[in-house]
């Protein structure tokens, strides 16, 4: 049927999963894989919008329309227009759905009749540039909820996530709520969304309303998953720079856990003592001996195996810091056994305050290209170029990836 109303849908295919359907205005449809909740909204987040971000900057910064202050050009304004309707189908292939929401919000804009005034066109011309960063802007709020309701929340219940998300963002309440869902899906059920914002509210409550399946973030690459059991999962299943996100992860979550730790850093140095004690001894002639500390391969594997065993019983809480300290210590090389409490990572960096206090907190637009800046905290202050990286790490300092902090050095 022609002239139909264009529309987006939801539609259970069963309890668990469900399809997006967009429905054309030509009466046609397209029905695209059926997921459950959660693992549609970890896929919209993941999209890449990085080469459509660019293009759209390019033409707010670059394009003559914008150029003149004083008068604005029809011909412009067309030539704008024109090169404005060929952004969205770079999101074709990878974000069908903002695709065609685009093609609906701009079909409605550009129907809008010139109302005779001076600042139309460039009212209009502002309007297309909103329209066409809709989908950037649904991640953005989608990147931020997903950091508040499941980042650091592994052991937490779906009805704490949701009160946690809630709690944060009240806003969102009438929009995520399960409540305001039936009791349990049935398959041929069907929602209509009429934004992307309200599809992503909706998906978001059929996620909150099951147990079945919970959205975790990997310690090491930083990327939400699906844990496949209900046991606490602290790395996903994806390869990132050629290597298992669980073995790397683990070893880097091990230099984090010694960084943090003075008794395993005291470790450390003794075991790198004992070492170079070895090598000292070894390589010596006999006869030259006699002024080193006796530590040959056999005795430097001995205190090596013992400081395994009792590391691993302090990190089983068996030994105490200082009882671990006295009994790796064979040689007496330190002088004090006391060690502080592990540090505790910041409760929030500026980062999770920034996501906290704005859902629309976007790291694209907040931080500049780069800043010039001048430390007068130290001796011989000097000038230093910091990037939007380097600006982004330090806020997220005591909250990132452990790829962010080891492997990308």
């Amino acid at each position: 049927m022609a002239d139909a109303i264009p529309r987006l849908l939801l539609k259970a295919e069963d309890k668990n999963f469900w399809s997006v359907i967009l429905h054309h205005a030509d009466g046609k449809t397209t029905t695209l894989p059926c997921a459950t909740p959660a693992e549609h909204l970890i896929a919209a987040s993941e999209i890449d919008y990085r080469p459509y971000r660019r293009e759209i900057q390019t033409l707010r910064e670059q394009h003559s329309f914008f150029e003149s202050c004083f008068e604005v050009s029809l011909d412009d304004f067309e030539d704008f227009v024109a090169e404005a309707l060929l952004l969205p189908s770079m999101l074709q292939e990878i974000d069908p759905v903002g695709y065609f929401v685009l093609a609906q919000l701009l079909d409605q804009s550009l129907r809008q009749e010139d109302d005779g005034s001076a600042s139309f066109l460039l009212r209009a011309a502002n309007q297309l540039l909103q329209i066409l960063e809709e989908p950037v802007r649904a991640q953005v709020y989608l990147r931020n909820v997903l950091e508040i309701a499941c980042d650091g929340m592994e052991r937490a219940t779906q009805q704490e996530r949701f009160q946690r998300l809630i709690g944060t963002y009240p806003e969102l309440q009438s929009l995520c709520d399960p409540a305001l869902l039936p009791d349990g899906p049935s398959k041929g059920q069907v929602y209509s969304a009429n934004s992307l914002i309200s599809l992503l509210g909706l998906e978001l409550a059929l996620y909150f309303q099951q147990d079945k399946q919970r959205i975790a973030r990997c310690d090491y690459c930083w990327l939400y998953f699906i844990p496949k059991t209900r046991k606490e999962t602290h790395y996903c299943d994806r390869k990132t720079d050629g290597f298992p996100c669980k073995q790397r992860g683990s070893r880097f979550k091990r230099n984090l856990d010694a960084e943090q730790d003075e008794a395993l850093l005291a470790c450390k140095r003794l075991r790198d003592r004992m070492y170079a004690r070895m090598l000292r001894y070894t390589i010596a002639l006999p006869e030259n001996r006699q002024d080193l500390i006796c530590v040959d391969y056999m005795e430097y594997d001995a205190w090596s195996e013992n400081a395994r065993l009792a590391r691993m019983e302090y990190l089983d809480g068996k030994l105490t810091g200082e009882e671990f300290l006295r009994k790796i210590d064979t040689m007496h090389d330190l002088e004090d056994y006391t060690v502080d409490e592990v540090q505790a990572p910041p409760a929030n960096t500026p980062w999770q305050r920034m996501v906290a206090g704005d859902m629309g907190f976007d790291p694209e637009t907040h931080y500049p290209e780069a800043v010039m800046q001048l430390d007068l905290g130290t001796d011989d202050p000097q000038w230093q170029t910091c990037s939007a990286d380097d600006l982004r790490r330090r806020d997220q300092e005591g909250h990132q990836s452990l790829r962010e902090k080891y492997a990308t050095k």
